[in-house]
């Protein structure tokens, strides 16, 4: 499959938005994260404040991956693939796409925060080289994040992973 990275142009933010929520769906199938299914778009101001990259396929976007600055290390915030792109290596050509970014920054590390146990998500992260993140590389602002998050879900659900850029 024929995946080309690139930029959002600024007009196809609120694609993304639509891209993300239409992934976020899968989630109604497991019980325990049924509430994530439900969950609003992400917001305009988070894909505008950090850097997108697109996945395009067949002329329209198939995905896309929202990188933040933090700390010395470059965060995942969101990875996003089309339900209908799935299992293509969208989500593979983004990470790619991340670690290349992180390593350009001097990055220490690609960092995130993801559920344990749907299989798109850590599993997925880990078969693509994340492991657990040591807990004194967690650094200011994911602790922040990680606070963030532990009010709204549950934080035993969750784990902290990485990848560091070499």
């Amino acid at each position: 499959m024929s995946v080309t990275l690139r930029a959002p142009a600024a007009d196809e933010l609120p694609a993304l938005q639509t891209l993300e929520a239409a992934a976020r769906r899968r989630y109604a199938a497991w019980p325990d994260l049924a509430f994530v299914a439900g969950r609003p778009p992400i917001a305009l101001e988070r894909l505008a404040a950090g850097t997108v990259w697109v996945a395009e396929h067949a002329g329209r976007p198939a995905g896309f991956i929202l990188l933040q600055p933090q700390d010395g290390q470059l965060y995942i915030a969101n990875i996003s693939v089309a339900p209908e792109a799935g299992g293509r290596g969208i989500g593979a050509a983004l990470l790619a796409q991340a670690l290349t970014g992180a390593r350009t920054l001097g990055a220490e590390a690609l960092t995130l925060t993801t559920f344990r146990a749907p299989p798109w998500n850590g599993p997925w992260f880990r078969r693509h080289g994340y492991t657990l993140m040591p807990a004194e590389h967690i650094r200011p602002t994911l602790r922040a994040t990680l606070e963030r998050q532990a009010i709204t879900v549950v934080p035993a659900t969750r784990e902290v992973l990485w990848r560091p850029a070499e």
